[in-house]
């Protein structure tokens, strides 16, 4: 996948997920790993996903594979409240809520703000390194979020990671991190459309706060 051109982080997940599977099953056994694929308690998506990651790894094998057939189901986005974004941030540690407030404000994407490196700040903006085809851009930067920013130590040239630590690997633990926070403020407040905020809510949020259409 490397010499295909795919991105470090989409072969890692990739992986990541073959390994999953391959825990249950044989990879080596289609048809039971089609099998399992039914009964999976996931979505459609997630299936696709799946089947799109397996279908590479048998013409990397050269096996037969005759695809299952799953489609996206679309559904209107979930948007969250701006104050449950503000009440999950204000819940958040430092690190964590300096990335959260980060995306809430920018509306980018996890991976740009984790590798946010101190010298693309500015007094009033920040320059922002492209993920996933998009462009490189330069934002403007809040008076809180600047001095949430400056209340981060500066170990490293990272504005929010240890670069001696993979990445990809310090991002998921980041993330279950994330998911832990945000698991006992929903339980605390006894508000379920706190567990609903993933990732892609922050970008849908600044989307329409600026009026543009989701």
């Amino acid at each position: 996948m490397n010499k295909q051109g795919y991105r470090h982080s989409t072969v890692h997940y990739c992986i990541q997920a073959l390994k999953s599977i391959a825990r249950q099953v044989s990879l080596l056994d289609p048809e039971s790993v089609k099998t399992y694929l039914a009964s999976m308690d996931v979505s459609e998506a997630r299936k696709a996903k799946l089947v799109e990651d397996l279908a590479r790894f048998y013409a990397w094998k050269r096996i037969p594979f005759e695809k299952p057939n799953y489609r996206r189901v679309e559904r209107l986005p979930f948007v969250p409240l701006e104050t449950e974004i503000d009440q999950l941030i204000s819940a958040a540690g430092r690190k964590t809520g300096t990335f959260l407030q980060l995306l809430k404000e920018m509306g980018i994407r996890p991976g740009e703000a984790w590798n946010l490196k101190w010298i693309d700040l500015e007094k009033s903006t920040v320059n922002i390194l492209p993920e996933k085809n998009s462009n490189p851009r330069q934002l403007r930067i809040s008076t809180r979020l600047m001095a949430m920013l400056n209340r981060l130590p500066r170990r490293y040239e990272y504005v929010l990671r240890n670069p001696k630590v993979d990445p990809l690997r310090s991002m998921e633990v980041f993330r279950r991190s994330v998911a832990g926070q945000r698991k006992r403020l929903t339980q605390k407040l006894q508000n379920p459309r706190i567990s609903a905020i993933a990732e892609f809510t922050w970008t849908l949020l600044v989307a329409k706060r600026s009026g543009q259409s989701l």
